[in-house]
């Protein structure tokens, strides 16, 4: 009976074994310091109220709770200086994901954080974090910086 050769048994393992013996060559320095730092557990972190807070810059959320949680997935905000903010939110919709944008006017107020002329809603903030909450939900928000 002739045999035929096939690619496997042991010829498949030395195939492939290049793929996985690399893998460990890559050097811890690949990462920047700041980006090995295990992120503080949100729940850990200590809200307190932030009136009039200064809030340039580039803000991306850590956790979304409440109703607004059924269809927000993502959300990011850019505060400019100026008094404009950008938005944008990653939204889920019968099963199908989509982003959606937003711009407009802000004021980090005493009563809290106004977006678009309307009623303020409280802001709170802890390390590296604000918290906003609206009555439909909360969004924990973390500072980036813009590359």
């Amino acid at each position: 009976m002739k045999r035929e050769h096939t690619f496997g048994g042991w010829r498949l393992l030395v195939a492939i074994w290049p793929l996985f013996g690399f893998g460990g060559c890559i050097g811890s320095n690949v990462l920047a310091h700041e980006q090995r730092l295990v992120a503080p557990v949100v729940a850990e972190l200590q809200f307190a109220p932030a009136p009039a807070l200064p809030l340039v810059g580039l803000y991306e959320s850590v956790l979304i709770t409440g109703e607004v949680a059924l269809a927000q997935r993502k959300v990011y905000y850019v505060f400019q200086g100026d008094g404009t903010y950008t938005a944008a939110a990653l939204v889920e919709s019968d099963g199908q994901s989509a982003f959606q944008t937003l711009s407009g006017t802000w004021r980090s107020l005493a009563a809290g954080l106004e977006l678009d002329g309307k009623e303020p809603v409280p802001l709170e903030q802890a390390p590296g974090h604000v918290r906003i909450t609206a009555p439909n939900g909360s969004l924990v928000l973390r500072a980036e910086t813009l590359r």
